[in-house]
């Protein structure tokens, strides 16, 4: 056991304010304690994303219809954009996601979204679909706008490698009304 300094601990410290004695390392603050449970993104259930403070029912169902077409997050940003969630929100959420990926991880480039409900045709080309699919896209929106990536990949049948490539690149607002005119 080591040697206690003789002094008084009030004393130790006026020594050591004044050079006289050398000072003991501060304590370091503990490590934060790790999350009491985590999940994989990618393989969650309906009721571990339930878990997540403020996880609506909304939420985990648009998570699940997602994951059942096949589609994988390659990050826990890539999830946060897609939700849009409050700051507060994502801090809550992120120490509970763990994130494996299994497949190769699409490229996400960083442009503004594009709005599926609303974009003109021209602007939809940016998406580099086949023309088929472009049709059937401006189709299925004519009959009312799409709720989120999960209603898109229903609605057109889309495979899970079409789906993660829209990722963070396609947002889903308001239809708006009456036709879109060229800005010309």
């Amino acid at each position: 056991m080591p040697r206690r300094h003789w002094l008084d601990p009030l004393a130790r410290r006026v020594l050591q304010a004044a050079g006289q004695l050398p000072t003991s390392p501060a304590a370091t603050p503990p490590p934060p304690a790790p999350p009491a449970w985590t999940m994989e993104v990618n393989r969650a259930s309906r009721e571990q994303w339930l878990q997540l403070p403020g996880c609506s029912d909304d939420t985990a169902d648009l998570l699940l219809r997602l994951q059942q077409g096949g589609v994988q997050f390659s990050s826990v940003d890539e999830l946060f954009r897609l939700l849009e969630l409050p700051e507060q929100q994502r801090r809550s959420w992120e120490p509970h996601l763990i994130v494996h990926w299994h497949g190769d991880a699409p490229p996400q480039p960083a442009a503004a979204p594009l709005d599926l409900n609303n974009a003109s045709a021209d602007e939809l080309e940016q998406l580099r679909w086949p023309e088929q699919r472009l049709q059937g896209l401006l189709r299925e929106r004519r009959r009312g706008g799409f709720r989120d990536l999960a209603d898109l990949q229903e609605r057109l049948c889309l495979p899970a490698s079409a789906i993660e490539a829209l990722i963070g690149r396609v947002c889903f607002e308001a239809k708006r009304a009456g036709p879109s005119l060229p800005l010309n």
